[in-house]
């Protein structure tokens, strides 16, 4: 079985992706949570909340990720462009 901490890569790969796409940002990290509470239900073993919650974390554990990565390359880029 997947571990929660593969699933959160891999949902955070798919959005990801669909953001280079051009999908919207803020639509895109939503869609992480139905997202990681499908793959809960399809990689994950327990009773039905503990996928839930599992499924949560996922969500939002990958969208987390976006979020903090995108703050940290812009301001990365925003230090090296100021310097």
């Amino acid at each position: 079985m997947l571990d929660i901490g593969v699933l959160i890569v891999i949902i955070y790969s798919i959005v990801e992706t669909l953001e280079k796409f051009g999908m919207n940002q803020k639509t895109v990290h939503l869609l992480a949570i139905p997202l990681g509470l499908m793959s809960s239900f399809l990689f994950l073993q327990g009773n039905f909340e503990q996928l839930v919650l599992q499924g949560l974390l996922i969500g939002f554990g990958s969208a987390g990720v976006c979020d903090t990565s995108n703050n940290v390359l812009n301001w990365v880029k925003s230090k090296l462009l100021n310097s």
